[in-house]
């Protein structure tokens, strides 16, 4: 039995620059992954465009420095590509690593001993999820792979992980052979630029700030929520929680 069902994920956001890290993509058969890169593909034709890549877009440039303060155009685009998701996509999947978080548990706990990076276990974690989906669906191992974007640092780590907690390999390629990362690219820049927000709203509530700005941001994220998915965090509390079950030692005290 050959390849019938395949993942994509890709990453947003450095742990060195960034209050979050993000990895996130779709599950979705082979028969509608063909078709969605030939949709994904006319509409970027027609706007002119090579691929899509969330960073650009939002700042205008690249590609898309002409797009500047054309916001019927940016709109119109986004609810294709939504469209396109939401018809060839079974399911959604992101994971985001809080940074501050993963720094004060990382000072009691072996955290990045164990679970490498941010990027490594946010990656581990919606590889795993994909697994399972697939495991209801009653793919077999050979029948189903999940692929994540070349490029991305901690690689070794998702790799190690995946082998040691989950029995299995993922896959790495480079995102022009693979159109669904582009799925990936989108998700996983408006989670974080989501958390990244509301992370803001909330230091600003304790100056007296509305409180309707973060219900807005955070409804912001379900207008890319088109499919069934999962959304989580490693918050200080879900991080200590897997130290916890996954059995990681604390770290000597000084």
């Amino acid at each position: 039995m050959g390849l019938l069902s395949a993942a994509y994920f890709d990453a947003s956001g450095k742990q060195e620059r960034h209050s979050f890290v993000t990895v996130a993509g779709a599950t979705s058969p082979i028969k509608k992954w063909i078709r969605f890169e030939g949709q994904w593909r006319q509409v970027l034709k027609e706007e002119g465009v090579s691929e899509f890549h969330a960073t650009d877009f939002a700042a205008s440039e690249g590609e898309y420095k002409d797009w500047k303060g054309d916001a019927a155009r940016r709109t119109a685009f986004l609810r294709c590509l939504m469209g396109i998701i939401k018809e060839n996509v079974n399911k959604l999947f992101m994971v985001t690593v809080e940074m501050p978080a993963w720094n004060e548990v990382n000072k009691e706990y072996l955290l990045a001993e164990t679970l490498h990076s941010p990027y490594a276990l946010a990656g581990f974690t919606v590889a795993a999820q994909a697994r399972k989906w697939a495991m209801k669906k009653r793919l077999t191992p050979s029948s189903f792979e999940v692929f994540f974007e070349d490029g991305d640092e901690g690689w070794g780590g998702l790799k190690q992980l995946c082998q040691t907690y989950c029995n299995f390999e993922p896959i790495r390629i480079p995102k022009k052979k693979g159109i669904p990362f582009q799925t990936g690219d989108l998700l996983a820049w408006k989670t974080r630029i989501t958390a990244t927000n509301a992370m803001k709203i909330m230091e600003g509530l304790q100056r007296g700030d509305n409180l309707d700005d973060l219900s807005k941001e955070l409804n912001s994220l379900n207008r890319i929520m088109v499919c069934p998915g999962d959304n989580g965090i490693y918050s200080p509390r879900a991080l200590k929680k897997t130290c916890i079950n996954l059995k990681i030692p604390r770290r000597s005290s000084p």
